[in-house]
């Protein structure tokens, strides 16, 4: 029973090789790590930029413990007292290559001393001061605990783990990624800082040097090669399990050999891909011997019953795991049986000898013999590595139930794989890993000598549906909520290492089905054969049934009659254009769909004037109906808040109501799959912002509902915004077959009332929101591509601003440019910076009055590097004052560096009686996702330092937060994700377009050019090649999901036939279109053997950056000729938009090679009409 090392590293351009980053100013991965965040020098590193770290003079980046981990020269660091305020002398020490130094933060918290001591078997005094929290102080505590942590490290025996946080290049989304193993060579000594006269005792750095034996021992996966030399990473990525991720947490931390057994599987995986591709010189095949060797060496120490200790715990032996560690583990060296001689002691036919254990185990036989009907289960729990508080959950019924595993004793015994397929986990406890009851019941080498006698084949059907359940939530985390038959067991084979793999035989599946059914839907008749989790394929038909029963019904109509537009006038005045008469008629005409319909579905773009006609249509129905009960829902703690606002009616989250409804498993917020409490009535209905929930919650929202008293179910939103984060995408889903099977159920909103309050009267539509329009689903502008082409020309216009950028310098630059021209904001003035956030007379709604967006939050035009060169530019008095001992105001607090003033965004619901402040002033609740300012910030002798922050839904209170509670609920927001900012709208965004970004899509693109409601600035990398190529719904993150709601709709690749898309409209030859028209002119063109290009940029004869983007051009025996279809008409900005472009082909020479076709009224199209277009025009017939 070896104890492994993981190591926390921070991002390194040249791959921790004892030099500064080549690109140092570029590293936006770093800095997530405060300590480099509080001290990076930028300007210096860049001149130090790729010089050897030994070569350094009398200065040292403050990465300096990490990048040696693969280094040939070693250089000498300087350790730094961790705990400031004490102010103790720092310490050298000299780094040999292939070294890091890492330090156990957790052992060093109070909040866990407790947890450690038990684990460890430790007897040590608690703190002098009872109530203290935070570090461990003590010099004596922090010895004996340091002593032990690295003391059970065994050096040429021990395994180093190394990996990054989110702080990487290769996916922001994943928590840690391993980047290389190695064994370790040595442990450094125990160093300690000087002393002080008010410190005399003998204070440990917390760090050890560790050296690894490196190259002839270990490995590292090549990330960095990958991405200097433009290969994709995504098949060679190590992602540590999330089962693991404690032991991958707090800068270093013991791994057991089990959870080593599966991060070696992991690696094995991805150096063969690496070997596979051959994109990297390297040694593979020494290193894939190595690994394997290791990994017989994990599979050894793990043993057969690395769960002996924690089922004793469970028995009432508190000290079950160190007997396990220092009796049991090594017996099994010894070629005896270790549970033997463990059942030998529990039935009492050997007595336990004397020493510290005695006790324990006559207390956990007696136990033992009180829980007969449970022998069995706990023989088969200590072949698994489970911590003591999962073997609790398993064993006792009540505890095992609220977790989700609806399974007898006998049911886990034959079946143990049922614990990984079912455990939810608490909120202290995580869920059963696959891979841990994997490696019980499949052990190798000498963890398999006591095997079960119940053995597991590679194709168990146990094990293939417990893999197959784990795969297909995978998919379902990633938005997928069927796969194909094929597709599944593909992904069932790839899931295990080679040697490992699980390959299931498709005959013996399908003739074991029934087996499978009990956790997977099957569609084996269909084609392509599908499956899926049953039950999410339920929820997608809860959906689909009650959407297709309530699509058919009407409500009565109302006695008078309702004046929509009287109601409607008198919110918005008379109209003055016939813009403002078109919006008007197509409100009344919506607000008749949403009172006439059972259901209904509200949708329209930005600036369309949703939320308002909700507003009318609730003041008008209760005037008609009188009041009734009426529930208004949000996805979000910001999208409520903004519902309750502008319809002046309470509303609630959708978690909000689904927790008080007993949807939700407490604590670990999990959805109940049953629910026995009664469903919610109401008469009314209305959920906002529908396109960002997922399947499961949609799902279960329509179940906990009554559907007997609903007489109107409202669906708002834009189905072109982003995606859910989850399975599925129900709203689009609804949408698509709603438009093709109920269209009278949809209250669509087409025209912007959103204008640009720059121009001069009369307003003009917005410019920005036209650009938007080209980013759109079954949407054509003939002005978008007008557009797109002044931005290609640098041509700022209304309330759109263009500015291209080169490189990093030039970003920055030009963003403080514009913030300077347009906020007033002058260069490191925090004076004019905090007055454009109403800081200076505590306008405390202003804190939203700019937005700076960005599609990621990593890379250098990311919201964490933005964020730091915001505040450091602007708050840089404020850091150094408060950072200063002397000074009367608190520290930064939180790894963000959160001062007094800053902008601060809550990133989780939190709600609590009486917090806000004065009492009564606010919703004592504050929603993930709402912005405010920092408006105090207290410094306390006893050192629970707080800030208050006021928030601009909430601009009359205030909500403190003690330094403990920071990183877990604010975040600086100077600059946001798109992701973060959806639901939200700003008076001016700055959005930052980068040529590559891997969250870039069609509808993060959409979403971020629909936040501001005044100004929108667009900075844009170089070109404008990423807005021309995201407007292709080949781009689209939606229509990239596997879904089964109504039609099976998949991804092109999934199938090798035409398939039904939903969300994609696809000409016979497969090409996407944006609307179903435009189909219908392809597919004349194809049947006539004419050949087209879509959408292909057509430059002006005069000006190179001016083009449009004609529908088709086709060619036809060397003539050439340009298709427009003409969609909406009777709208007047498209009919405007239109008579601009064809002006342009007119200006251009273009207009005799135009041909034009168009919709009728009713939205219908002639196909004969086309076809006589075409052959007359084209053909000449």
């Amino acid at each position: 029973m070896t104890t492994h090392l993981s190591v926390r590293l921070a991002w390194h351009d040249r791959a921790w090789d004892g030099h500064v980053c080549d690109l140092p100013h570029l590293n936006a991965h770093c800095i997530v790590h405060q300590h480099i965040r509080d001290s990076r020098n930028d300007e210096k590193e860049r001149g130090a930029a790729g010089k050897p770290l030994v070569e350094l003079d009398g200065w040292l980046p403050p990465c300096s413990r990490d990048p040696a981990a693969y280094a040939e020269k070693g250089f000498s660091i300087t350790h730094q007292d961790p705990l400031e305020f004490r102010r103790l002398p720092a310490v050298s020490e000299d780094i040999p290559p292939y070294s890091s130094c890492p330090a156990p933060y957790r052992w060093m918290r109070e909040e866990f001393f407790q947890e450690v001591c038990e684990a460890e078997n430790i007897s040590l005094r608690g703190p002098d001061n009872p109530r203290s929290n935070g570090w461990v102080f003590e010099p004596d505590r922090q010895r004996e605990l340091l002593k032990r942590f690295w003391g059970k490290l065994e050096p040429k025996k021990s395994l180093v783990f190394y990996y990054c946080n989110h702080g990487n290049p290769l996916d922001e989304n994943s928590p840690r990624i391993v980047v290389g193993v190695g064994r370790i060579a040595k442990v450094g000594p125990q160093l300690y800082f000087g002393t002080t006269p008010k410190y005399q005792d003998q204070y440990p750095v917390w760090s050890r040097r560790i050296t690894q034996s490196y190259p002839d021992q270990g490995v590292r996966i090549p990330y960095q090669e990958y991405l200097r030399d433009g290969h994709c990473t995504d098949d060679i990525i190590c992602r540590v399990p999330r089962s693991a991720l404690l032991p991958f947490s707090y800068g270093a931390e013991h791994v057991s050999d089990d959870v080593a057994v599966a991060i070696i599987e992991r690696v094995i995986q991805c150096v063969e891909r690496v070997k596979a591709e051959g994109h990297i010189a390297g040694d593979w095949e020494r290193h894939l011997d190595w690994l394997n060797d290791v990994l017989a060496e994990a599979w050894t120490g793990r043993g057969p019953f690395p769960g002996a200790g924690s089922v004793l715990q469970y028995l009432g032996f508190s000290k079950g795991t160190s007997f396990q560690r220092t009796v049991l583990a090594p017996m099994a060296g010894q070629g005896k049986n270790p549970w033997e001689f463990v059942l030998a002691i529990l039935d009492g036919k050997i007595e336990p000898d004397k020493g510290p254990y005695k006790a324990g185990l006559l207390k956990a036989r007696d136990r033992w013999g009180l829980l007969k009907s449970r022998h069995a289960l706990l023989t088969k729990l200590a072949r698994f590595e489970f911590l003591p508080d999962q073997v609790q959950r398993i064993a006792n019924p009540d505890q095992r139930a609220a977790s989700g595993i609806d399974a007898t004793e006998d049911d886990l015994v034959a079946n143990p794989y049922i614990l990984a397929e079912s455990d939810l986990g608490t909120v202290d406890s995580d869920p059963v890993a696959l891979e841990t009851v994997d490696h019980g019941l499949r052990p190798e080498g000498n963890a398999a000598l006591f095997a079960d006698d119940d053995e597991v084949a590679h194709d168990d059907r146990r094990r293939v549906r417990a893999v197959g359940v784990a795969v297909l939530q995978d998919a379902a985390n990633s938005g997928d909520t069927v796969l194909t038959f094929g597709d599944l067991l593909n992904r069932i084979i790839n899931r295990f290492p080679e040697r490992r793999a699980c390959r299931p035989d498709r005959e013996i599946v399908l003739a074991e089905m029934d087996f499978y059914h009990r956790l997977l839907w099957t569609s084996i008749d269909s084609d392509p054969e599908l499956v899926a989790l049953k039950h999410l394929q339920s929820l997608e038909q809860v959906i689909a049934s009650m959407i297709r029963r309530r699509a058919k019904k009407v409500n009565p109509a109302a006695d008078p009659p309702i004046d929509w537009l009287g109601a409607l006038k008198r919110l918005f005045g008379e109209p003055n254009t016939e813009r403002e008469r078109v919006a008007l008629d197509e409100k009344q005409t919506s607000l008749g769909t949403l009172f006439s319909r059972r259901l209904s579905v509200l949708t329209g773009g930005a600036g369309t004037g949703k939320t308002s006609v909700l507003k009318v249509f609730l003041q008008e129905l209760v005037r008609a109906e009188g009041r009734h009960p009426i529930l208004l829902l949000a996805p979000t703690g910001k999208a409520r808040v903004r519902l309750s606002t502008k319809t002046e009616r309470n509303a609630m989250t959708i978690h909000q109501f689904l927790l008080k409804q007993g949807w939700f498993v407490p604590d670990i917020f999990v959805l109940k799959q049953q629910n026995n409490q009664n469903l919610y009535q109401a008469t009314t209905v209305i959920i906002d912002e529908c396109s960002m929930i997922p399947t499961d919650l949609f799902g279960t929202l329509l179940r906990a509902l009554d559907s007997g008293p609903l007489s109107r179910l409202i669906l708002v939103g834009d189905p072109n915004q982003l995606p859910p984060i989850g399975p599925g995408r129900p709203f689009a889903d609804i949408i698509e077959w709603l438009y093709r099977e109920r269209p009278e159920c949809i209250a669509p909103l087409s025209v912007c009332m959103r204008t640009d309050e720059d121009q001069d009267s009369p307003a003009e539509e917005s410019v920005a929101l036209a650009l938007a329009d080209g980013y759109r689903a079954a949407v054509v502008s003939p002005g978008d591509d007008e557009i797109l082409a002044a931005v290609s020309r640098g041509q700022s216009m209304g309330d759109l601003d263009v500015v291209f950028w080169d490189d990093h310098d030039d970003l920055l630059a030009k963003l403080k440019g514009r913030m300077a021209d347009i906020l007033g904001i002058r260069d490191g003035d925090y004076e004019s910076f905090n007055r454009s956030l109403g800081i200076d007379n505590k306008d405390w709604i202003r804190s939203e009055a700019w937005q700076i967006l960005s599609p990621t939050r990593a890379q250098h035009f990311g919201t964490d590097d933005l964020n730091r060169l915001i505040q450091r530019e602007y708050k840089a008095g404020l850091l150094r004052k408060s950072q200063s001992q002397w000074s009367k105001m608190p520290r930064p607090f939180g790894e963000y560096e959160i001062v007094w003033t800053d902008k601060v965004m809550q990133v989780r619901n939190r709600s609590k009686d009486g917090w806000a402040y004065p009492k009564g002033s606010g919703l004592d609740y504050v929603a993930n996702g709402e912005i405010g300012i920092v408006s105090e910030a207290f410094k306390r002798k006893e050192g629970s330092d707080v800030l208050a922050a006021v928030f601009s839904t909430q601009a009359g209170a205030s909500y403190r937060y003690y330094r403990g509670q920071v990183d877990e609920y604010l975040e600086l927001a100077y600059a946001l994700t798109v992701h973060k900012a959806q639901g939200s709208d700003f008076e001016v965004v700055f959005l930052i377009i980068p040529q590559k970004a891997s969250t870039l899509s069609r509808e993060l693109i959409y979403t971020g050019l629909t936040r501001f409601r005044r100004k929108l600035v667009l900075l844009i990398e170089k070109d404008i090649e990423p807005l021309r190529r995201l407007r292709s719904p080949d781009c689209s993150d939606t229509r990239l999901r596997n879904t089964h709601m109504f039609t099976l709709a998949l991804r092109p690749d999934d199938v090798k036939r035409p398939h039904l898309e939903a969300l994609i409209h696809r000409t016979r030859k497969g090409i996407a279109v944006r609307s179903k028209s435009e189909v219908v002119v392809a597919d004349v063109l194809d049947a006539l053997g004419i050949s087209y290009d879509y959408e292909q940029p057509l430059f002006s004869r005069t000006d190179p950056k001016d083009f449009r983007l004609p529908d088709f051009t086709v060619s036809f025996e060397g003539d050439v000729f340009y298709w427009e279809h003409l969609g909406m008409h009777s709208v007047p900005s498209y009919r405007e938009a239109w008579g601009r472009k064809q002006k342009w082909y007119e200006e251009n020479g273009f207009a005799d090679r135009l041909i034009t076709s168009q919709d009728g009224p009713d939205g219908s199209i002639d196909a004969a009409a086309i076809e006589k277009a075409a052959r007359q025009r084209i053909l000449e017939e």
